[in-house]
């Protein structure tokens, strides 16, 4: 009869029980995914959050919480707790702090006063889109209208035109809206006058100029 007790199975069980041992460490030692708090998101924001660039640093600031996987805390409406039934810190609650304080930090000091009553991501970001982007797309309008209407002013230089132009179409660029350099520089040509017609025609025949390539040809033709 074999002893069902012979070195062979009594190696096997020692071996499983020591795998079995090492999962049940592998389990109990498995921890929360950490939240980036030393992530500094002021390196990314050179400029502060206000009602004229509200929906370029929204789009960048989604991307941000899209790399952190953190988007879910400014999508759903919750309250959490700061701490869990066995008195640890609750990690939704550190994450919605998080997030809220990646949105003061780079806010302007009078979105900063505009939350103010806000105290989690949630409410602030619902808050931002409600009082904001309304404001955005009208400024936005604004400078589509202005860029429309360009017309230099015959007892001002080109080079006063030239920057007056440019700085609408950064300003469009920071409010979240691109348009292409070809695009500004038709509304430019529209806007100088037939004391520039046989500059504008020749023009046509390179229209894969870059706008500092055309300031300094509009530069020189002055």
């Amino acid at each position: 009869m074999t002893n069902s007790s012979s070195p062979v199975n009594s190696s096997s069980d020692s071996q499983l029980s020591h795998i079995s041992h090492n999962n049940s460490q592998n389990i109990t030692t498995t921890t929360p995914s950490s939240i980036p708090t030393s992530f500094n998101i002021s390196h990314l924001f050179t400029t502060f959050m206000d009602c004229n660039n509200f929906l370029c640093w929204k789009s960048q600031f989604e991307d941000v919480l899209e790399l952190h996987d953190l988007e879910d805390v400014i999508k759903t409406e919750t309250h959490p707790q700061k701490k869990l039934p066995d008195a640890s810190l609750n990690l939704a609650y550190s994450k919605d702090k998080l997030v809220l304080s990646w949105i003061k930090a780079t806010a302007s000091p009078s979105i900063k006063t505009l939350l103010i009553p806000c105290s989690t991501a949630y409410e602030a970001w619902t808050l931002l889109e409600k009082r904001l982007s309304p404001l955005s797309i009208t400024h936005i309008r604004t400078l589509w209208d202005q860029i429309w209407a360009l017309k230099k002013d015959p007892e001002k230089s080109v080079a006063g035109y030239l920057i007056h132009a440019n700085s609408l179409f950064d300003s469009l660029t920071a409010a979240g809206t691109s348009m292409s350099d070809g695009e500004l520089i038709d509304y430019i040509l529209n806007g100088l006058g037939h004391e520039y017609k046989e500059f504008t025609t020749s023009l046509h025949l390179q229209p894969s100029l870059t706008f500092d390539e055309f300031y300094d040809l509009l530069i020189q033709e002055e």
